[in-house]
């Protein structure tokens, strides 16, 4: 028998040239088309991904484009990895092409190279590795394409299940190393209000937006606003001193007779605000300070600093925190309106045994309520909690330890990956939690060294969830 990890490296540029290929193509959910129901480009992507898998020689199976996988052996039960192949929009503050799959600097720079491109093809050549090493399987390997994981509507789980049923065991590798037991769960809404009545102030605000993604944190926010020249001006000022004294840059222009107040913030994965700066809560914080209808200014002040600007949620009284899989975060990712109704999306993310979905919708419902916005449940995913005895948890220990000679430690996460939804699964790799996090943010790029490093991992923890 040949040894893994050769044979992943005798591979490798193959695989840095199909993440190239893979990330060149902008996969965004779009309109459907036909054979492509996440819209041409993600489409695209899927066959590039299954031409891939047939060139190594694997057999595949496409469910009309809802999702796809790739296989090999024989074993009557299945065992396997599913990753994603669709990507978040790229949002703002790039320093190259965000779909340019070029190399610098031994990293492939691009959207998709950690989130999950990277990963998955790393999956997918590991799967190569083991094949070509003549190790017995008892298990049949499954590396399946998802499609519509950014969404957070996963329909190509759906589609999967309704047609095949659960595996045994997997992982999506959609998360870190050593090993992760524990996710937060979803609680995902839109809040809408409507401004009625007199609402008498020197400035109205026209329209206002941010965000492009509910699954990032929003990078840039724009207002447009009217009233009078010197009530416009004195507007503007009031702005760029308070961005200056709070170090937020903002720039402002004239459309017409209309003042413009655009914010900048810095894009990251909606689950981890901390990392990034919400430009939405900053632009709301800066417009609760000018002279308006105060119904706006309470808006603007509620959203942006109860919600937007306090990732934590101690703004709405519901800061919760477990010793194992963490903090509630939340993370205001979209922002709509004008000067008679408002719409925004929030995703709050739970750690197990803190508080129930129950208890914080009533609560975040009975405080929206008071600020006259009504609230649309739009996902609700419990929180992951897998016991380190479990045997998914300890065929992953056994293959990390194989291929790194470190004893694993487990980990919990704040995504909203496939194992919400695909049973018997938990994240995996592929990134390593001392690098760099550029998933939905600007300048997303991999190390080329970790990538070979995370597919040797796959390999060994392949082979020991096919034997188990």
């Amino acid at each position: 028998m040949k040894n893994l990890d050769e044979l992943v490296l005798s591979r490798s540029q193959e695989l840095i040239q199909t993440v190239q290929e893979s990330v060149r193509i902008p996969s965004i959910c779009s309109a459907p088309q036909p054979d492509c129901p996440y819209g041409r480009e993600i489409g695209r992507t899927l066959d590039h991904a299954l031409h891939v898998a047939q060139s190594l020689g694997f057999h595949t199976v496409n469910l009309d484009g809802k999702v796809a996988w790739a296989e090999y052996g024989d074993g009557e039960e299945i065992v396997g990895a599913m990753g994603h192949l669709d990507v978040v929009p790229p949002g703002e503050n790039w320093d190259f092409d965000p779909f340019c799959g070029d190399i610098v600097d031994n990293h492939i720079r691009g959207r998709g190279t950690q989130d999950d491109k990277g990963p998955l093809f790393s999956s997918l050549f590991a799967l190569k590795a083991l094949a070509d090493s003549g190790v017995p399987l008892k298990n049949k390997i499954r590396i399946i394409f998802g499609l519509d994981e950014e969404s957070g509507k996963m329909r190509d789980v759906t589609a999967y299940l309704e047609s095949e049923g659960p595996w045994l065991m997997g992982y999506t590798p959609d998360g870190e190393y050593p090993v992760i037991n524990a996710e937060k769960g979803a609680l995902k809404f839109i809040g809408k209000t409507n401004f009625t009545g007199n609402l008498p102030g020197k400035i109205t605000p026209l329209s206002y937006n941010g965000g492009e993604s509910t699954g990032s944190v929003p990078a840039k926010a724009e207002a447009l606003l009217s009233g009078g020249k010197r009530e416009l001006e004195e507007a503007k000022g009031i702005l760029t001193k308070m961005a200056a004294e709070l170090h937020w840059p903002i720039s402002t222009s004239w459309h017409d007779s209309h003042l413009k107040i655009s914010v900048m913030g810095k894009a990251a994965h909606a689950t981890l605000p901390g990392l990034g700066v919400n430009a939405i809560g900053r632009l709301c914080s800066l417009m609760a300070k000018l002279d308006m209808a105060e119904t706006y200014r309470r808006f603007f002040r509620f959203i942006g600093e109860n919600i937007a600007l306090s990732p934590d949620l101690s703004g709405l009284g519901l800061a919760a925190s477990h010793p194992h899989a963490g903090d509630i975060t939340c993370n205001l990712a979209q922002l709509k309106g004008d000067n008679n109704n408002a719409s925004f999306f929030v995703g709050i993310y739970i750690p197990a045994e803190t508080i129930s979905f129950e208890d914080a919708c009533s609560k975040i419902k009975s405080i929206c309520l008071k600020e006259a916005i009504v609230l649309d449940i739009q996902t609700q995913m419990a929180p992951l909690l897998v016991s380190p005895q479990s045997r998914l948890i300890q065929a992953l220990s056994r293959g990390y330890k194989s291929a790194t000679n470190e004893e694993p430690r487990l980990l919990s996460m704040c995504g909203s990956t496939y194992s919400k939804k695909m049973p018997n699964m938990v994240p995996f790799g592929g990134a390593f939690n001392d690098e760099p996090d550029f998933a939905h943010g600007a300048n997303e790029r991999v190390l080329i060294d970790r990538l070979l490093r995370s597919t040797c991992i796959m390999s060994h923890a392949l082979r020991e969830l096919a034997n188990d």
